[in-house]
């Protein structure tokens, strides 16, 4: 071979090296691209699955709205969510173009059986593991739905466990149609998007405790205040700090021939009626020292000025977000001993 003819090779050699290494770096530079617009359409999923959390009270809407936005991203042709209720796994909800292949699969799906529990979806809500199948075609642990996945263009599948209160509630699958398509850096972004949704479940269940319980405040809130206002005694809540008649029930507006606006936020010291100011002085020191008051007998000054032998009693109550007392008075038919007044000058 001539040095020409072998100068030309090299050449040729050099420029095919060239083009390859050109066309690979083509390649590369495409690949990188696609990764970055898929990571970006995930990392938008990730941010209207946040928005979701803080404006959806309902799971099964949640989960709903968790499958389309998956969908929606363009990368899932099948989203679909399982939660688990006992050895059943109800599949409430999914989303996309490729949910046909869900048509023979069972609903709910029995954990027990043996065709169910090697699958993929048995296992991770079993282990709370995430799972991938990313050439879903020649997967050998594929399910026995696996012919009517392939027929429906899915060639590879991920599955992210959901939790509750920390316990593995529900899974989340998610169906692509190119093999290899969950990667690594992929799962990190579906195992937050799993985070989410169990943060979300969390705080459905926290915010219907919450409401809960409020719903039973204001019911024990309307059964006091039924009993209180009906109760045959007089009755008065009083402001520890202040001393003031936060309430009154009618029995007490009825003994001294008051309203309860005209007694509401007055002293209990500011009447000429009532408990008189010794018998008083010495049912608050008992109520500072003790906390409450337990059959005090005290005088009461009626409006017309007599005074009438009762006895107290006074129960600490949280009462409107401040502290209060239950003051409650028997009013006795007899003297209690010798030294008491019949009748008092009105002060």
């Amino acid at each position: 071979m001539s040095a020409a003819s072998l100068l030309v090779l090299l050449m040729a050699a050099c420029i095919a090296g060239l083009l390859w290494g050109l066309a690979r770096q083509r390649r590369a530079h495409r690949a990188a691209l696609a990764q970055a617009e898929r990571m970006g359409r995930v990392l938008l999923t990730m941010a209207r699955a946040n928005r979701l959390v803080l404006r959806i009270d309902d799971e099964r809407a949640l989960f709903h709205e968790a499958c389309q936005i998956c969908v929606d991203a363009g990368d899932a042709a099948l989203a679909a969510v399982y939660l688990r209720d006992g050895e059943l796994a109800h599949r409430v909800a999914f989303a996309g173009p490729a949910a046909q292949v869900l048509r023979n699969v069972p609903d709910p799906l029995d954990l027990r059986l043996p065709e169910v529990q090697g699958t993929y979806t048995a296992r991770v809500l079993r282990d709370g593991r995430s799972a991938v199948s990313n050439n879903y075609v020649l997967d050998a642990q594929a399910g026995r739905w696996r012919e009517e996945a392939v027929a429906q263009g899915i060639r590879a599948i991920a599955w992210i466990p959901i939790r509750r209160a920390g316990e593995v509630a529900g899974a989340l699958m998610l169906c692509a149609r190119l093999p290899d398509f969950f990667d690594d850096e992929l799962m990190a972004r579906l195992e937050e998007l799993g985070a989410d949704l169990s943060f979300a479940l969390d705080s459905v269940d926290s915010r219907r405790a919450r409401e809960a319980a409020l719903r039973e405040i204001e019911a024990g809130r309307d059964r006091f205040q039924r009993l209180f206002d009906a109760a045959p005694v007089p009755m008065a809540i009083v402001s520890v700090e202040d001393r003031r008649i936060v309430e009154a029930n009618q029995a007490l507006c009825r003994r001294y021939g008051k309203t309860v606006q005209e007694v509401a936020g007055t002293t209990t010291a500011s009447h000429a009626y009532g408990v008189i100011a010794e018998d008083r002085d010495v049912f608050y020191r008992v109520l500072g020292s003790q906390g409450r008051v337990t059959d005090m007998v005290v005088r009461l000054r009626d409006a017309a000025g007599a005074i009438h032998p009762a006895v107290l009693n006074a129960v600490p109550l949280e009462y409107m977000g401040r502290p209060c007392c239950l003051i409650i008075t028997l009013e006795l038919q007899h003297l209690p001993g010798p030294g008491w007044p019949e009748q008092a000058p009105a002060r």
